[in-house]
């Protein structure tokens, strides 16, 4: 019989990773409500992201190949993840959705793009 990951074990390090999604995301809606009003994105908003994205490239580039061994590997890979599937779903909406009404010259290749990452994303699932 094999060993494996518990569900306690994956838990906390997975539910932290969402909360910590949810909250930033949350801050970057607002800056974007924000920087509607004000015509541009206010400049915490930006670094934020900017230090949030290089933290997901830096675990991604230094552990990319190494398996999970701690709960603080556990939880940078489902930080990385939920980023993942951010970006994924923000093309798709940002194409099929929020650029309705544009010609489709402007909306054709933005829609290829989210649909090739989303195939990607779902391809590296089921061949991992």
């Amino acid at each position: 019989m094999t060993t494996g990951i518990t569900l306690e074990a994956l838990i906390g390090p997975i539910a932290t990773a969402t909360i910590i999604n949810v909250a930033l995301f949350a801050g970057l809606w607002r800056g974007h409500q924000r920087g509607r009003r004000e015509g541009r994105l206010p400049s915490p908003y930006w670094a934020g992201l900017v230090a949030y994205m290089a933290a997901v490239g830096l675990y991604a580039y230094l552990h990319g190949q190494q398996p999970v061994s701690s709960g603080l590997d556990l939880f940078a890979a489902a930080v990385a993840s939920e980023a993942a599937g951010v970006v994924i779903t923000y093309g798709l909406v940002y194409s099929f959705i929020l650029s309705r009404g544009r010609p489709w010259s402007e909306r054709a290749w933005p829609m290829v793009c989210a649909l090739v990452l989303t195939a990607g994303l779902i391809g590296a699932i089921f061949t991992a």
